[in-house]
């Protein structure tokens, strides 16, 4: 599409892309979490237990940042997806590192529910960084050169 009333389209199709995204990731975010309260969160370092707080807070607030299409939304969600995918994967799929660790190869109370929980999680952060770079790619684009 072309013109004003083509470019006009283009942004709300970006931005209820990352709406989704931004939505199904605090679905994540709260199963992961529901998931921790059911192993038991005695267990966690105070390191992982803040950690995952921070990311609850963060991600709650694609949610909002998104759907009050602030400008900044692409680069927001493009820096907290992508943070979180890479966080969490560290946290619970990688071998035990460090005080920022709860591996979920390590434990034997980490079963089915608990992988697929990490698992959603980790696809949907992934895939909301992923959307909010495309976003930003298509806004620098849509920019007029400067001279």
């Amino acid at each position: 599409m072309t013109g004003v009333a083509g470019d006009a389209v283009r942004p709300a199709r970006g931005y209820d892309s990352l709406m989704v995204a931004s939505s199904v990731f605090v679905v994540a975010i709260v199963l992961h979490g529901a998931d921790h309260v059911r192993q038991g969160t005695g267990s966690l370092t105070r390191e992982v237990f803040w950690g995952g707080a921070v990311i609850a807070v963060l991600g709650f607030g694609t949610l909002g940042i998104t759907a009050l299409r602030h400008p900044r939304a692409p680069l927001y969600c493009a820096i907290v997806g992508l943070y979180t995918a890479i966080g969490v994967s560290a946290s619970h799929v990688l071998p035990h590192w460090s005080a920022f660790s709860d591996s979920y190869t390590n434990q034997v109370n980490a079963d089915f529910i608990s992988w697929a929980a990490v698992l959603f999680e980790i696809g949907a952060a992934f895939v909301l960084g992923l959307l909010g770079v495309r976003e930003l790619r298509r806004q620098r684009a849509a920019e007029p050169v400067r001279a």
